[in-house]
């Protein structure tokens, strides 16, 4: 009898081919490739300029270990490549699928959306080939990584330069950060403006209600002075005219990952990066659908479900009779479901499932948002019984309003972010008077637009086509590690470095920054992926932009240093400040070559420190003391001691091997630090 076939599914997380293995059995292996194994070199470009072809390597020893095992138990067998359904998780399992193909009997591609047992087993039974799965998936990963690796490679080193100091530039993170830059300046510039409101407090039947006069907003302060001189002795209003209505408020279509990480930064105060981490370990423990979506479709059989689940839980009252039907701002995001919750059972339950997985409390917050939104989905609308008076005051009109929520519908379920005005307001009748039995004036000022969140960055990018559900995390996390955005609260603001960086891409590299243009390269890319438009020619484009500029540029440093030397000689350079060449002559004809007193107190002591020799004429010149600092603190670090604390501050990160190497350990503990006090 001939030996059965072996089957072999890949992943991208050992947690979820765990999770798999359980359900798949004893007929499968599951194994994970620990996410990219295979990445564009660290310490070069890795791209030939003339072809464009990228060299991808294998990411570390380990990956190189986890490929070897997969390549062996790969022989003859029936593959099924379970990588992540999107660019990032195709590209992972195109790479495998390069690997094994001379090896494997056949290959498939599964896309798992949610980590059930139904779902996994079906998925499997009808999995494709991976030849006849599209290849412009692969073509759109190329271009991106391509692409990004060539702007930031070219253009960093050429900005850190000029500018200098060390700045990083990216395709997309540096729009982002021209967001905050402009937000930031908006509010520096905003001239606060005052405004008069008018306010009158009613009374009915012992109800005390507030009225308002009908221009809420009065500019004119005598204007306000005078209406509020004239009705102040009045003790009654006259009711000139109501008007009651039904308003009906629908509940929110089901989570999109952008709107997801908007919704828990503002309710949570989650970052980006630490929503989609938690997000990852749902979707991986089977709780949630897959979270890199934007797409607020939701499949039938989970319609149902929900349907079903808001019957049983709430009631018919609260089920419409149709299923709601939520469509997607573009077509092709409905290749994927929206994120929703995979088990269709009370809260108390999820937070039941929750633990038995040992997940956490800022875990269960997640999934409780996630939960509500997706039953609150389907449920009946919300429904406010408004009324609208208005009264005479003096011949001056007021108005009232006021709401009563007469079925609370969806809310039952989701009530956090719609604010509907509630007032009780006593019954009225037309032509009726009432109290009034108080007024107020009140100068208020206007308000500077808010600096962005993380969450309404996420949202802005979106609204401008900047980005996509699995970049959106990542750009957040890079533009705080690179020290162009601080969070003040939940505040987004700009440092000093990102005014710079902005500044002189405004200037030089214009495209960079251009919120169009990022728009029409993020849409071209999706272009690829339809195999409407080769890659190729994406990073071409970006290629030929890099070379475009490259004339040399004034920075602000510069200019400054020019500047403070012409104040210092008396000269006049007003003729060429605009130009980078004569400038520079000007500033190396008079720039100081002394040292300052610092410089020479620190080269001193460490002579005295390390015994070496300081020769009079590196006393005289800026430059060659510098040198020899530099070479003094290298031989003081071959002596140097680690304090006992900073020992143990390396032994509690792991990082023991450090000890022996101070200056390497010292270089580590900076850094080490100045995180933890950014935090």
């Amino acid at each position: 009898m001939g030996e059965k076939t072996k089957k072999i599914v890949i992943v991208e997380s050992p947690k979820k081919a765990r999770e798999i293995q359980k359900f798949l059995g004893k007929d499968f292996s599951v194994k994970a490739t620990v996410g990219h194994f295979k990445d564009l070199p660290e310490k070069e470009m890795g791209v030939d300029l003339k072809s464009f072809k990228p060299k991808f390597v294998i990411k570390s020893p380990n990956h190189k270990k986890m490929l070897s095992q997969i390549k062996k138990l790969a022989e003859n067998a029936e593959v099924y490549i379970a990588t992540d359904p999107d660019r990032e998780g195709y590209a992972i399992g195109y790479f495998m699928y390069d690997e094994l193909k001379k090896k494997a009997k056949e290959i498939k591609r599964a896309e798992f959306h949610e980590i059930t047992p139904k779902h996994i087993k079906e998925v499997i039974k009808k999995a494709p080939k991976f030849e006849e799965t599209n290849f412009g998936l692969f073509d759109a990963f190329l271009g991106r990584r391509v692409g990004d690796r060539i702007v930031g490679y070219i253009l960093s080193p050429i900005a850190s330069k000029e500018i200098g100091g060390r700045f990083s530039v990216g395709r997309v993170q540096s729009p982002a950060v021209r967001l905050v830059v402009e937000r930031e300046r908006e509010i520096q510039s905003f001239k606060p403006t005052p405004y008069y409101v008018l306010s009158a407090t009613l009374k009915k039947d012992n109800i005390e209600f507030l009225s308002f006069y009908e221009k809420q907003r009065i500019e004119d302060q005598e204007l306000a002075q005078k209406i509020y001189n004239d009705i102040k002795d009045e003790t009654t209003a006259t009711v000139i005219d109501i008007q009651k209505k039904q308003v009906k408020q629908s509940p929110k279509p089901p989570f999109t990952t952008s709107v997801l990480q908007q919704t828990a930064n503002s309710q949570l105060r989650f970052s980006p990066e630490k929503t989609m981490m938690l997000a990852q370990d749902l979707f991986e423990n089977g709780l949630i659908t897959y979270h890199r979506t934007d797409s607020v479709r939701i499949s039938d059989e989970a319609i149902k479900k929900i349907r079903d689940f808001i019957k049983k839980e709430f009631g018919n009252d609260y089920l419409p009779p149709r299923a709601k039907k939520y469509k997607s701002k573009n077509t092709q995001a409905d290749a994927h479901e929206a994120i929703r919750i995979t088990n269709f059972v009370s809260l108390e339950e999820q937070k039941k499932l929750l633990q038995e997985k040992g997940l956490s409390e800022d875990h269960f917050k997640l999934l409780k948002l996630i939960y509500q939104r997706t039953i609150a989905s389907q449920m009946k609308e919300a429904v406010y019984e408004r009324t609208t008076a208005f009264f005479d005051i003096k011949g001056y009109r007021f108005k009232t309003t006021g709401s009563v929520l007469v079925f609370d519908g969806y809310k039952k379920v989701y009530n956090i972010e719609d604010k509907e005005e509630t007032q009780k307001i006593p019954p009225l009748k037309k032509g009726e008077t009432v109290q009034k039995v108080d007024q107020k004036l009140e100068e208020k000022w206007t308000k500077p637009p808010p600096r962005y969140t993380e969450g309404s960055l996420v949202k802005k990018l979106e609204e401008l086509g900047i980005g996509r559900p699995s970049t959106y995390a990542t750009i957040m996390k890079t533009i705080k590690d690179r020290g162009y955005v601080v969070k003040e609260g939940n505040a987004l603001k700009p440092t000093e470095a990102a005014y710079e960086l902005i500044d002189y891409l405004d200037k030089k590299y214009n495209w960079v920054v251009d919120y169009d243009f990022t728009k029409r390269m993020e849409e071209f890319l999706d272009y690829v992926e339809q195999k409407k438009k080769n890659w190729k020619e994406f990073v071409k484009q970006l290629y030929e932009k890099t070379q475009s500029s490259t004339k040399s540029v004034i920075s602000k440093k510069m200019l400054d240093y020019a500047l403070d030397l012409a104040k210092k000689h008396g000269k006049d350079i007003s003729d060429i400040i605009d130009n980078p060449e004569k400038l520079k002559q000007f500033i190396d004809q008079h720039k100081e070559t002394k040292p300052t007193d610092k410089q020479i107190a620190y080269a001193r002591s460490l002579s005295e420190k390390t015994g070496l020799e300081l020769p009079e004429d590196v006393l005289q010149d800026k430059e060659k003391i510098k040198k020899w600092i530099n070479k003094a603190k290298k031989e003081a670090m071959k002596n140097y001691q680690l304090s006992e604390k900073q020992k143990a501050v390396l032994i509690k990160n792991g990082k023991e091997e450090l000890i022996s190497q101070p200056e390497k350990a010292l270089k580590w503990l900076n850094s080490y630090f100045r995180k933890r006090r950014k935090k």
